[in-house]
Order: structure tokens, then C-alpha cells, then sequence
């Protein structure tokens, strides 16, 4: 990365912080539990959270076009992916952003090649049910229970600063209690971001 799209990236980050001190978000806690909703992904097609009810568990990501944090997500998300998938868990990312349109979403998923389904939260309505902020959020949900179980980043790699060496793989971590019918040790964590504006946010504070 050239120095100069390096300072651009901190500068966008720093705005991000900034703006994160106006926030106000009724947070899902892990625990609690998630409502079904059905959503049309990037392709047109009705998806349904509750009919991944075999699923050994859910993973799924906030995604937004244009956030930088999103795209250096998705790699280590896919590594994720690829393998947990064969053990029965299920991934797709989430945009509830209004400005983002269908066709949009799908062209800056291949030209980073994201590789996953995108589903697209038109009206904000699952964002605002779930106390989304940002993206890059990861949610991981129990099909058995549809308890949330974690919330937070897929690990401590990024931050808006920088990109730093893992300390806590706090996804995989999650995954592994999960399918080992274990408590998850570390719930819940701030998740780095690119704020998504809920106009209709404080109708349902």
C-alpha cells in the first residue's frame, strides 16, 4: 500500500472514531435471542435465517461498500469459512446500509472477491432490531436455540490505527466452545468499524 493511500485509510478511520462518540444503539447482548427474518440477497433471491435451522451454527458479518475494514476482513472471514464450513456452519454477510443498491454490493464483492452470500437489510429493519453500529460486526448465532452467542470481531488484528499480530481469535474461539457444547468464554467485544446511518434509529430507541 503506497504511503500515501496508507495516510487516506488513517484518515477515514480517524473520522469513523470520531463519529462513533454520537452514536446511541440498543445493543443485542449474547444471550438474547434472534429473531427470524427473511431478506433478498445480491442476487435476487429470498433468504431466510430460521431455515438454517440444521446448521451446526451461523456466522454471519456487517457489510458496507467503500469500508476499508470490511475489505480486510472478508480474507481472514473466508479462511474462517473454509475451515468451519465442512463442520456444519453456515456464513453470509449482512448490508444494511440504504445507500447501498443490490448491484452495488455485488460489484465491490467482485472486485474484492468477497466470495460469500451478501443478504440486503433494504429497510434497516433487521440493523436496527440487532443494535448494528458498524460494519465488520460478526454475529454467531445457535440454530438450536437462535441465542446469540457472540458479537464482536473476528479477532484483535485490526484497528484504526493499524494492523497489528493476532493476540485472540476470538471467533474461531467461539466456534470451537460452540460445537463442543461449551460456554463461549469471550461474548462479546468492540468491534471495529464504518458507522451506517439509522435515520429511523430513534423510533425504535
Amino acid at each position: 500500500m503506497s504511503k500515501r493511500k496508507i495516510q487516506v485509510f488513517t484518515i477515514a478511520i480517524a473520522l469513523m472514531a470520531v463519529g462513533s462518540l454520537t452514536v446511541v444503539a440498543r445493543d443485542l447482548s449474547p444471550g438474547d435471542t434472534i429473531n427470524n427474518f427473511k431478506l433478498q440477497d445480491i442476487n435476487g433471491k429470498t433468504q431466510e435465517l430460521y431455515k438454517l435451522a440444521d446448521k451446526n451454527a451461523i456466522v454471519f458479518m456487517v457489510q458496507g461498500n467503500g469500508c476499508p475494514i470490511v475489505r480486510l476482513a472478508v480474507p481472514p472471514l473466508r479462511d474462517v469459512r473454509d475451515q468451519y464450513q465442512k463442520r456444519g456452519v453456515e456464513f453470509f454477510l449482512l448490508n444494511t446500509n440504504l445507500q447501498d443498491t443490490a448491484d452495488a454490493v455485488k460489484a465491490e464483492s467482485n472486485e474484492f472477491g468477497f466470495n460469500f452470500p451478501i443478504w440486503m437489510d433494504r429497510n434497516q429493519k433487521v440493523g436496527e432490531a440487532l443494535g448494528i453500529t458498524r460494519t465488520a460486526e460478526i454475529f454467531v448465532v445457535d440454530p438450536k436455540t437462535w441465542k446469540l452467542k457472540y458479537h464482536g470481531p473476528i479477532d484483535d488484528r485490526l484497528s484504526y490505527e493499524k494492523q497489528r499480530p493476532v493476540q485472540n481469535h476470538y471467533l474461531t474461539d467461539a466456534l470451537d466452545a460452540m460445537l463442543a457444547g461449551k460456554p463461549v468464554k469471550v461474548a462479546s467485544v468492540n468491534s471495529p468499524g464504518c458507522l451506517i446511518n439509522f435515520p429511523n434509529r430513534s423510533q425504535v430507541l
